[in-house]
């Protein structure tokens, strides 16, 4: 990502400059995160930080066609009604019992973000969960804090489980497989870990009347399937796809090709029901011009010199040893990813890391699981930690259910400082 060119004093203090105010404009909400990116973008192009043929160079070209993919086939695969189906029969299945409803929605909570991505599995996910609870009459907040932070684990696990995942997947250029294999297995013992603790701390606050469990078991389940062949088609053409993305290193198509192929048979299928304009409607479009724009942000910041200066700071604070630098990484990212959005920060440690692999002899791997855990993990310490806590807490605001930022807190802060120390073992008994 880093940039080769000279720069005059003053454009490096704007770059700085524009780069501080856009994490800002970002992190405290007052103009849309889409909007406060393509500014920053716009002013680094304007102000000649960054030319016109550098910014085509530096936009995630791969991540844009993985996401715009990926969104298309979630949207259209929502419109079947499938997950609300199996929403409410894994709440009939627990018969009422709060506590293994709470175990059911995480578990599908995570295997949703691995499989989609965590932003995905909340929206899937809470609508339905209300519902669930005011039918119920018990409180939803356990439950969606539970299905955020269950997310959050979930989606670090794959490359296309979260969005840092695949900035950091793209840019380091590592495989479906390579995140399989090196985050699944100690995020799914952090996760049995937190779900145990989440269990413990909500067993005592509420219990389901028979009567409530009575009306619960009434809904019919099958109600929300609305085509049962059209499901039964895209499950088919999404076991395709994965089963492409685990064998990318045979089959050598990259992902972003088969994400799309997949969109376009699953709006074939969707042809005739649905047209043009629901594709476009299940593209998140803000979400892609926030990505490009950011990457030409941290493009010009790269420019003004700050990543280089950066990467000696850490070299000398870890003396050039490589598992300081994964640990100070891991804990660096873990932190900041908790109080502000963690996709700035990870795209601005990619030049970092390279450059730091590039000094210890290109060994590169522990740093990239590192920077990935650390996102992954710091993203449910905050309410503000990860886009999905506060789509979670705005769907619950909404339906009267208000989810403080200390409420999240209380929750989310322990269990984030537990499964960073989790992550640090592993990192250390795994890598050095």
């Amino acid at each position: 990502m880093g940039i080769v060119q000279s720069l005059a004093y003053w454009q490096i203090v704007a770059a700085i400059i524009i780069f501080i105010c856009t994490c800002i404009l970002v992190i405290s909400g007052l103009v849309h995160r889409a909007y406060a990116a393509l500014g920053g973008a716009l002013l680094m192009l304007l102000l000649g930080i960054v030319k016109a043929d550098e910014a085509r160079q530096l936009m995630p070209w791969a991540s844009i066609g993985l996401l715009v993919g990926l969104m298309v086939m979630v949207g259209m695969t929502t419109r079947t009604g499938i997950f609300s189906y199996l929403a409410v029969k894994a709440a009939q299945l627990t018969k009422g019992r709060p506590l293994l409803l709470l175990l059911f929605l995480s578990i599908m909570s995570a295997l949703g973000a691995a499989w989609l991505d965590n932003v995905t599995a909340v929206l899937l996910l809470v609508p339905i969960t209300l519902s669930l609870a005011r039918l119920m009459k018990i409180s939803a907040i356990p439950f969606v804090i539970t299905i955020a932070i269950s997310a959050n684990l979930g989606g670090t696990s794959t490359i296309i489980g979260s969005l840092p995942n695949l900035i950091i997947g793209t840019g380091a250029g590592l495989t479906f497989n390579d995140f399989i294999l090196n985050l699944a297995p100690p995020l799914l013992i952090i996760y049995i870990v937190n779900i145990l603790l989440l269990t413990l701390f909500y067993s005592r606050s509420w219990t389901a009347s028979k009567a409530q469990t009575l009306e619960l078991m009434l809904v019919k389940p099958q109600a929300y399937m609305k085509d049962k062949g059209l499901i039964i088609k895209a499950v088919v053409i999404w076991v395709l796809v994965i089963g492409a993305f685990v064998l990318h290193p045979l089959l050598r198509i990259e992902m972003y090709i088969v994400a799309l192929a997949g969109a376009l048979l699953l709006c074939l299928l969707h042809i005739k029901r649905y047209g043009v304009r629901d594709m476009y409607r299940s593209i998140d479009w803000s979400t892609l011009i926030y990505i490009s724009a950011l990457f030409i942000v941290v493009g010009g910041l790269a420019a003004a010199g700050t990543v280089q200066m950066l990467v000696t700071k850490a070299m000398e604070l870890t003396s050039g040893n490589l598992m300081y630098s994964s640990l100070l990484i891991l804990w660096i990212t873990g932190v900041i990813s908790a109080t502000m959005d963690n996709k700035i920060f990870v795209t601005l440690m990619i030049p970092i890391i390279q450059d730091l692999g590039m000094q210890s002899e290109g060994a590169l791997h522990p740093l990239w699981w590192s920077l990935a855990l650390g996102a992954g993990l710091g993203g449910s310490g905050t309410l503000v930690g990860a886009t999905s806590n506060l789509i979670a807490a705005g769907l619950a605001g909404r339906a009267g259910q208000t989810i403080t930022f200390w409420r999240f807190l209380k929750v989310g802060a322990p269990l984030t400082l537990l499964s960073l120390l989790m992550g640090t073992t592993y990192v250390m008994y795994s890598y050095y």
